[in-house]
């Protein structure tokens, strides 16, 4: 009987050549600091398919079978750690600024539904959070309008667990027990399920955010949420991808990064938005 095959080491050639490949797929670029983490990653992969070095691994990415081994590899090198009301500042400006203000710029338009895009969703909680602040503003400022969200990621791993909507109570920690009461079904005492009227707001899609021409198929947007993304881009893929979603907002609409990201240097045409501990952007008026 065959045993595990024993861990291999990545060499520096290895690691440059699936670095290339995986930013010429993805966007995200490894510097050599990560060698040890892609390495580290990898070799679960190597396993399971039962090669014998990075080579051989590189060959079964760039061969016939290539498409869908590119989708595990995703799921292994991209972090997926996140909570319901992440970055509470953030959310809170949302709720209370933001989400306002698109809703009269829409009405103002003549349109009657909101469109929401949470770019690189995770495993759900971050359009959910989302869908119950609308959810709640229903028959206030959202009266005469139908709410949309578009949640996308490149992993279909985190989208199946996203569509299933089955939360642990740590992932539900900033949230209040009305919140919870409100929003989820209790299963069991650390299971909880999104109810059905928050899942019936969200659309979720496996999308790439270097399939910079697929963006026009996704439509106009109204608020744009990209949280904790762009850290892993180079400048020329930033420089691509805000250009991307300043194409796809709706004149004088939002975009949310993270707390920690900053669009200043490849700002081609938003303007910076002042909250209480948070910031965001907005789509300028053309001259």
């Amino acid at each position: 009987m065959t045993g595990p095959l024993p861990n291999q080491t990545m060499s520096l050639q290895d690691f440059l050549s699936i670095r290339e490949f995986v930013y010429g797929r993805t966007g995200i670029f490894f510097s050599e600091s990560k060698q040890y983490f892609l390495e580290n990653r990898l070799n679960r992969r190597l396993q399971e398919v039962k090669l014998s070095s990075y080579r051989e691994y590189l060959g079964l990415l760039q061969g016939a079978q290539g498409k869908e081994e590119l989708k595990q590899l995703f799921n292994e090198i991209t972090t997926n750690e996140t909570s319901f009301w992440r970055n509470p500042p953030q959310i809170e400006a949302f709720q209370r600024i933001v989400l306002p203000e698109a809703a009269a710029l829409a009405k103002a338009r003549g349109a009657n539904r909101l469109r929401i895009w949470s770019a690189a969703c995770s495993s759900g909680e971050e359009p959910f959070t989302l869908a119950m602040i609308c959810r709640e503003a229903k028959d206030t400022l959202l009266k005469g309008l139908s709410v949309e969200i578009l949640a996308t990621d490149i992993s279909e791993k985190v989208l199946d667990q996203a569509r299933e909507g089955n939360y642990g109570s740590y992932t539900l920690r900033n949230l209040t027990p009305v919140q919870v009461k409100q929003h989820f079904d209790a299963l069991g005492p650390d299971s909880f399920q999104v109810k059905s009227e928050l899942k019936q707001l969200i659309t979720f899609r496996n999308f790439n955010l270097v399939d910079y021409a697929s963006y026009r198929t996704l439509g106009a947007f109204d608020v744009i949420f990209c949280r904790n993304v762009l850290i892993y881009f180079d400048d020329a893929v930033k420089a691509k991808v805000i250009k991307g979603f300043h194409e796809a907002l709706q004149p004088r609409s939002f975009l949310l990064v993270g707390h920690s990201e900053s669009i200043h240097a490849f700002n081609i045409g938003f303007d910076l938005m002042h909250f209480s501990k948070a910031m965001g952007y907005r789509k300028r008026d053309q001259a």
